[in-house]
């Protein structure tokens, strides 16, 4: 599989080379909307009603409502300036928390974290120790414009991705009402508490498939069968797959005395230096012992390609 993403994981000063894959896929059936008559595919088209006539993409802009009819205009520049820095290429750990507090409601979208070289000291050694103290890290990460939360968790001999919603993007509970009535009897209790267990087993998804899917494709099926086809004589080719970006750290070498570093520089404000993969690549290769960075320096990412 193809990875689309190469960056790092940041954990205190060890940078861990890591490639992002598609962990889920949308398996919907999709319906297109034809022209019944000719079984040509309708295009949706940006057409301005007061002007009459639809537009190129170097006419359109984008607006944000701040009252019924009224937008505040922005500049493609403006909205880059808004998406922040260019620190793509990095999942920043920022604390490690108890997988049991995350409520499943802020999972969005989950993505596999593959090592991102073939030294993987770094990336088994944090995920052995997120499972010995069965712990997961809530991580920064920007991908593609946007800097979302995620939690970075292991998985068998991976890590999950699972990219999160932020607090105020979830509805609070207290909104709703709940109905208000009779207290439930003791017979009814044990009742239920039966039928629990008599539906209790394993999580197995796969004991559930998706009916609806299956319908459509067979349905489907028939239709080919029945010759009832429509072609669309105007289909252009297939659009061309995004090459895979760019990116990702070298190797780090000396572990134990990143992890130290990490550990005193964790209780002290400022940033530390981060050692660069090349830096520690050159010094193994010698045999020369590294001099400490000074502190109070900012992260030197590792160099990409």
């Amino acid at each position: 599989m193809r990875a689309f993403w190469s960056g790092e994981i940041a954990f205190g000063l060890v940078t861990i080379p890591a490639k992002l894959y598609t962990a889920t896929k949308d398996l919907t059936p999709q319906f297109h909307q034809l022209h019944k008559e000719c079984g040509t595919r309708i295009n949706l088209v940006r057409r301005c009603p007061k002007c009459n006539r639809d537009l190129p993409w170097d006419e359109i802009g984008k607006g944000y409502e701040v009252a019924k009819g009224e937008y505040a205009l922005f500049t493609k520049e403006e909205l880059a300036k808004l998406d922040g820095d260019d620190s793509t290429g990095t999942i920043e750990i920022v604390e490690f928390v108890d997988p049991l507090e995350v409520d499943l409601a802020y999972v969005e979208k989950s993505y596999w974290v593959g090592p991102g070289s073939k030294n993987v000291r770094g990336y088994s050694l944090l995920r052995t120790v997120l499972d010995d103290v069965k712990k997961v890290a809530l991580a920064k990460v920007k991908i593609r414009t946007r800097t979302r939360l995620a939690l970075l968790r292991p998985r068998g001999r991976l890590f999950s991705l699972d990219m999160m919603r932020f607090a105020e993007e979830l509805v609070a509970g207290d909104e709703i009402a709940p109905a208000e009535g009779k207290e439930s009897s003791d017979r009814e209790k044990q009742l239920a508490l039966h039928l629990v267990d008599e539906l209790t087993g394993p999580f197995d998804p796969a004991r559930h498939p998706d009916e609806y899917r299956s319908a459509v494709l067979a349905a489907v099926d028939e239709k080919v069968e029945a010759g009832e086809v429509a072609r669309d004589s105007t289909a252009g080719e297939a659009p061309v797959e995004a090459s895979e970006s760019k990116g990702g750290g070298a190797q780090v070498i000396d572990l134990a005395e990143l992890l130290s570093r990490s550990i005193k520089s964790a209780s002290k404000p400022g940033p530390a230096k981060a050692k660069s993969a090349e830096e520690a690549s050159e010094a193994e290769a010698s045999g020369q012992s590294e001099k400490k960075p000074e502190k109070g320096k900012g992260r030197k990412k590792h160099a990409t390609g």
